[in-house]
């Protein structure tokens, strides 16, 4: 499903002012990911867990074909995310915890026909695929609702229900309860675990700080420091190992960041 092969990702570090004069013809680099190798089968549930700055959403959006990779090779379903971005883009679904990717002035409907229309969407399927993903996420009262009086929640449901626009086969999650209430972050979860995955058996990659995400909504975890992967493996195995995935993150990152646990 998803092969990834010694992945690096390097970023121009910005110059202060002084050092246009000073280096002009310097150009120093941070690097964001160093050697990067994972395999991901059909159907997994992956959480992506590591302290701020760990690379988990640059790894996502590589995946994603969102950017390319300064040097190793990703496959999505045997397409090369450099080499044949658009067909390997077509298989994934993005969902951003980002408001500002909609607009504000539009219905959730005409949010979706919007980026209905990118995703190469019109007439009859798309309206019947709008609705459908409506009633998936259960937005049916506030689909002609002005998203900028949307909730919290009712804004991430959409958020789902765009990622979904185009039936991805894997669809990607950065932190998608980060900004919800307990109810709501429950509610989001219902309809990634029963509706979202169990129905299509949908890949999920889902980047948190939650263990309550990572233990509810995966079956297999992903450790990243600096760039690196340090573990990934079968939750359950885990479970078993180190008796909780907080007793694993600790053993790996001691006192770096602590994870955030919701109580369901």
């Amino acid at each position: 499903m998803i092969t990834v092969e010694n992945i690096y990702m390097h970023y121009p570090t910005p110059k202060r002012y002084t050092e246009y004069f000073t280096k002009p013809f310097k150009q120093e680099r941070f690097s964001a990911l160093h050697g990067v190798s994972i395999n991901i089968e059909k159907g997994d549930r992956v959480a992506f867990l590591g302290t701020n700055g760990a690379g988990k959403t640059t790894f996502l959006k590589l995946i994603g074909g969102l950017l390319y990779p300064s040097s190793g090779i990703i496959k999505v379903n045997g397409f090369d995310t450099t080499k044949e971005n658009l067909k390997a883009r077509k298989n994934v679904g993005y969902v951003l915890n980002e408001e500002r990717s909609f607009y504000w002035r539009l219905t959730g409907i005409q949010n979706l026909q919007f980026f209905g229309a990118l995703d190469n969407l019109h007439g009859d399927s798309l309206e019947h695929k709008i609705n459908e993903l409506i009633h998936l996420v259960g937005l049916e009262d506030a689909k002609n609702k002005l998203f900028a009086g949307y909730s919290s929640g009712m804004k991430q449901r959409l958020a789902i229900a765009r990622g979904l626009l185009a039936d991805p086969s894997i669809l990607i999650l950065d932190e998608p309860t980060r900004t919800l209430d307990p109810l709501s972050a429950k509610d989001v979860k219902s309809i990634i675990t029963e509706r979202i995955h169990r129905n299509k058996e949908r890949t999920l990659l889902i980047a948190t700080h939650s263990i309550w995400e990572a233990e509810t909504l995966c079956n297999k975890v992903c450790f990243m420091k600096k760039g690196s992967v340090i573990m990934y493996g079968q939750i359950n195995e885990l479970l078993i190992q180190f008796g909780s995935i907080e007793n694993c993150y600790n053993r790996f990152f001691g006192s770096d960041e602590k994870l955030s646990e919701r109580v369901m």
